[in-house]
């Protein structure tokens, strides 16, 4: 339960983190790369004692979490350019909804028990992530764009699911050692995706985007692997959805005192419906 609430705690400082980024106008993709650079720096001097990286590319789960970090950073750019061309709630309803692939993969996969208990609370969490976004950040949808939200929606569960199974096939597998290895991989992407934004247009990088990476790398680490480290604590089926819907109720309380974010009834509706989803999880 422990690992749940800092998983939650260091989300929502990312969530701040995020927040800020506009109105200090921080360039997003610098500073991305720098938080994935000082997430693996993180994690490897957290091991490096035992670990070297000749050891590391050596471990059987090498080519997951490679993987992993590949679709760490594309999920992020399919974010941004969704979030842009569909609006913000499409966005995170699309991403939160990926809590049916989770599930999924927990009962198929790794034979995790379906109760009825466990099905109501998924879909009142369901319910309630439209509901607590609807009407914010709505905009108009071109159909071209419709593809957007449905890759959001299989790479945040992709995402979590890797997580998982990386753990389920190779037991003997290091959280840490895998993380490093996954924002690593997640930050060379990104300086590709850095150089051929500046061939495109120049770009300039100042010390603050460097510095917002730097605090994003903390948070993002942190997250990051006490959300793994949750997912081998309890079922994935029941921690994911448990995880989204605290996580969409933070962010819509968050956003309502610290923000000034208006909350709909409908809203007010849907973060109702989010704690009794979690509570329904919890106790199926």
């Amino acid at each position: 339960m422990l690992d749940l609430l800092y998983a939650l705690f260091f989300s929502t400082c990312i969530f701040f983190t995020f927040k800020y980024f506009e109105k200090f106008g921080i360039n997003i993709l610098p500073a991305v790369a720098t938080n994935y650079i000082l997430a693996a720096a993180l994690g490897y001097f957290s091991c490096r004692e035992t670990t070297t990286i000749e050891f590391m590319v050596r471990q059987p789960w090498m080519l997951m979490a490679v993987f992993a970090g590949i679709t760490f950073i594309l999920t992020f750019v399919v974010f941004a350019v969704s979030t842009q061309r569909v609006g913000v709630a499409m966005t995170v309803v699309s991403g939160k909804m990926s809590i049916v692939l989770s599930v999924a993969v927990g009962i198929l996969l790794i034979r995790e028990p379906l109760g009825l208990m466990k099905i109501a609370g998924i879909i009142a969490a369901l319910v309630a992530f439209y509901l607590a976004n609807k009407g914010r950040g709505e905009a108009a949808v071109e159909k071209k764009y419709l593809y957007l939200p449905l890759l959001i929606f299989l790479s945040t569960g992709g995402n979590d699911s890797l997580m998982k199974l990386s753990g389920v096939y190779y037991p003997e597998r290091n959280d840490i050692q895998f993380l490093t290895v996954t924002f690593f991989v997640a930050f060379v992407i990104a300086c590709i995706l850095i150089l051929l934004q500046l061939s495109l247009k120049p770009v300039k990088i100042s010390w603050k985007d460097i510095a917002a990476g730097l605090m994003l790398g903390v948070f993002n680490w942190y997250s990051t692997y006490f959300f793994i480290k949750g997912l081998f604590i309890l079922p994935i089926s029941l921690f994911v959805p448990v995880f989204n819907a605290a996580l969409v109720f933070i962010a819509a309380i968050a956003g309502y005192f610290f923000f000034n974010e208006n909350l709909s009834v409908v809203n007010r509706i849907g973060i109702g419906l989010a704690l009794l989803a979690i509570g329904v999880i919890a106790f199926s």
